[in-house]
């Protein structure tokens, strides 16, 4: 086989590709034309010495003979009509020295001689000649298998056994499209690219492409599990590196994407790798946690995230690219060479490309069910598109034993659990329930669900993918779980958390019906581990404010006096004074907000909220911190208080100047856009002040270095903005009868697995 497998290419990469190839073997530029009635070119230069014409036949499968008779018959009449002064044909098709012959005399004079004929061989030899060229093009790269197996083999780029278990099938079965393109130029031209859509239509797959193309380019892969924080830790300046941050909103919830402050983070780090050569993110997100991360978090709304998004829509997923997805996975599945050979036939795949609910992980996981569990495959794949739920529902509520299902809905309120936590809740869930409960009856149970719809490595659980989260918590939102005895089954404060997070989403009616029905269980199941000194009730939170807040919010939504009780009491006296002061003026703002407080008692924490603020602001002014202090200060305008401020803004403005003079003695580094919020606070603060003349030089110079740094910022805009609005190359319409043929021709390839 040679090195390239073009059959992965479309038409159009096709005729890219050999516009790019044979521009620079003839040392002219050629211009390519858009799909349609093109008259018999492809490709063509006009100039002083002519005109040359390409004709490109990407019919990878075709026989010669096939090829050399369509060419006669059907282009050979355009051909003598355009006269050009050199034809050239370009083919995924094998020619052999008798083939080259008959067309050369065919296509005699315009064909000048069997140099100007290029078969797949010789394309093949071209492009080996032409590694920058392969590199171009994306999928011509893919295609070459011996580079793939190369770049997936480079253990030392490869830094997480995630990616190492998921890259190899990724790259089998990954078809690139329109989306995936996008996702492309925004990696090239930002470093930072964020990929949303809905969930299966393949956000981590390109993910995972778009990390191997830049492993490819010598970039060490790594995995951001948990926190953007992360990144910091694995952070090497002499190495080129990709970060990977999966699901990065959370897989389902919407309450915990983010902790207090972490879009602060998130847009350093995003700023930092933007500004850093050999530096890359690339993270995903389902889209509607995207938009309501946005609401909740103001600052990811900014630029520096809105400018690298990428979504992925099922319009990316033409014809022919649904064609090639389920070939590959039916292809790469472990079926029966006769359960291959049924998608060979049209009345099989047909309905499922052109199935409105078409989805790759749909498609991904009835193989891989339908292969363990003997179904017939193509009719549990259309079931499965008609009523996407269906893929787990069978399994869940008819096939499975309880044990096993209690591990799933216990595991759902972990959402990734210690092999030893999640057998301890378990445990206490089936005790509850008055069921046995035993390691061995567990180990069955995990072991039943291994592979299948769990994942378990190096001693942690989690989902075999979100669709099968999705479908657990429609199954304890329909009423199908022990709500009263799974609640008592807690052990962890994150799992309550995840509960209450679950109601705020669409189809979460019925959990928080049943979270209200027991809610002296939920009540007595937060206090309890209140009272086992556990006080962050997820991994998110950053303090016992954050905590207390969490707890009002869900007395609230169940309407718990009792909770709200243990809130009021709780907040009685300023204790914590080191947390973030946010957080505690955040409380105090819901305290005074929640109908189950009394308004006394949320005023008097209010006010003892802003007299600690008070205090360590002035102490902040005394250590001559400007940027502390102004964060303070604004802390302490949002907040109703009867606390003196003028005093405070004139020791503010006097520490305001001496940052103001400390700038501007120092030598201006490079103009960075995360600099200019820094520049700007400052300067607005001193205008507002009406302080701008007392130190008018330096204010001066601070005030231009400002100026520099926002002209800095729109530059980058302004070049992002041409580089994405130039002018695309026109298409028309996929011809669908074309598509059809294609995607025909290929299923057909299933035969040859018999």
């Amino acid at each position: 086989m040679d090195s390239f497998e073009l059959g992965r290419l479309t038409d159009h990469d096709f005729e890219v590709v050999c516009r790019d190839l044979l521009s620079d073997i003839l040392g002219v530029p050629l211009e390519i034309f858009p799909r349609g009635r093109d008259r018999g070119i492809d490709l063509r230069h006009t100039g002083p010495a002519g005109t040359t014409i390409v004709q490109c036949k990407h019919w990878p499968r075709a026989a010669q003979k096939t090829l050399i008779g369509h060419l006669i018959k059907d282009e050979l009449p355009k051909v003598r009509i355009l006269a050009p002064d050199r034809y050239v044909i370009a083919t995924s098709v094998g020619l052999t020295v008798d083939g080259k012959e008959e067309l050369h005399s065919a296509f005699a004079p315009h064909v000048r001689s069997t140099g100007d004929l290029y078969g797949v061989e010789e394309i093949v030899a071209e492009l080996l000649r032409r590694p920058e060229l392969v590199r171009r093009h994306f999928r011509l790269w893919l295609s070459s298998t011996a580079i793939l197996q190369t770049v997936l083999h480079q253990g030392q780029y490869l830094r997480t056994s995630w990616l190492h278990k998921r890259l190899p099938g990724v790259a089998d079965t990954f078809v690139p499209h329109e989306g995936f393109e996008r996702a492309k130029q925004l990696l090239d031209t930002q470093q930072v690219c964020v990929i949303a859509g809905i969930p299966g239509v393949g956000k981590t797959t390109m993910a995972l492409m778009l990390a191997t193309w830049l492993m490819g380019n010598g970039y060490e892969v790594h995995e951001i599990s948990q926190d953007i924080a992360e990144v910091g830790a694995l952070w090497r300046d002499d190495t080129a590196q990709v970060f990977v941050y999966d699901d990065f909103l959370g897989r389902t919830t919407l309450d915990a994407p983010l902790n207090k402050n972490e879009e602060n983070r998130l847009l350093s780090v995003i700023r930092e790798i933007q500004e850093t050569p050999g530096k890359a993110l690339v993270m995903t997100t389902r889209d509607y946690l995207l938009e309501h991360a946005r609401v909740r978090h103001d600052r990811l709304a900014a630029p520096e995230v809105s400018d690298t998004v990428s979504v992925i829509r099922l319009t990316d997923l033409d014809l022919q690219v649904r064609g090639q997805i389920l070939y590959n996975h039916v292809h790469h599945a472990a079926l029966s060479p006769n359960d291959k050979h049924r998608f060979a036939e049209p009345d099989v795949w047909r309905p499922v490309v052109r199935h409105k609910n078409f989805n790759p992980r749909l498609i991904e996981e009835t193989l891989r069910l339908s292969a363990r569990r003997g179904r017939d495959v193509a009719t549990a794949m259309l079931e499965n598109l008609d009523d996407p739920r269906q893929v787990w529902e069978r399994i869940v509520e008819n096939e499975l034993p309880d044990e096993a299902v209690h591990v799933l809905e216990v595991l759902f309120t972990f959402e990734t659990a210690d092999l030893d936590d999640l057998e301890e809740s378990w445990n206490w869930y089936r005790l509850e329930m008055d069921q046995a409960a035993d390691g061995r009856a567990f180990r069955r149970a995990l072991q039943l669900l291994d592979g299948t719809m769990l994942s378990v490595e190096q001693g942690r659980v989690t989902f075999h993918n979100p669709s099968i989260e999705d479908y657990v918590r429609f199954h304890l939102d329909a009423g199908r779980a022990r709500f009263q005895e799974l609640i008592r089954a807690l052990i962890s404060g994150k799992q309550l958390y995840r509960l209450v997070a679950a109601t705020r989403l669409s189809d979460g009616a019925g959990i928080l019906a049943q979270l209200r029905e027991n809610e002296p269980a939920v009540a007595a199941a937060i206090q309890g581990m209140e009272d086992d000194g556990e006080t962050g009730i997820s991994e998110w939170d950053e303090s016992r404010s954050a905590h207390l807040e969490w707890i009002l919010e869900t007395a609230e939504l169940l309407n718990s006096t009792s909770l709200a009780a243990y809130v009021t009491a709780e907040t009685l006296h300023q204790t914590i004074h080191y947390e973030h002061f946010s957080h505690r003026a955040s409380l105090a703002d819901s305290l005074y907000a929640s109908p189950l407080v009394p308004q006394d008692h949320a005023k008097q924490f209010q006010e003892e909220v802003a007299e600690t603020i008070h205090d360590e602001l002035l102490g902040s002014i005394k250590a001559s911190d400007w940027h502390r202090s102004i964060d303070l200060y604004r802390q302490l305008l949002s907040m109703p208080s009867e606390l003196a401020l003028e005093s405070i803004a004139q020791g503010l403005v006097q520490c305001a100047l001496e940052e103001l003079h400390r700038l501007a003695a120092e030598p201006e580094p490079k103009p960075r856009v995360s600099h200019l919020e820094l520049l700007e606070e400052l300067v607005d603060f001193l205008w507002e002040q009406g302080a701008e003349d007392e130190l008018p030089e330096e204010f001066a110079i601070v005030r231009e270095r400002a100026e520099r740094a926002f002209a800095a910022r729109e530059a980058e805009r302004a070049e992002w903005l041409k580089k994405h609005q130039a002018r695309r190359e026109p298409t028309e319409r996929s011809n669908t009868a074309r598509d059809h043929a294609l995607i025909s021709a290929l299923m057909r390839n299933l035969d040859e697995s018999r």
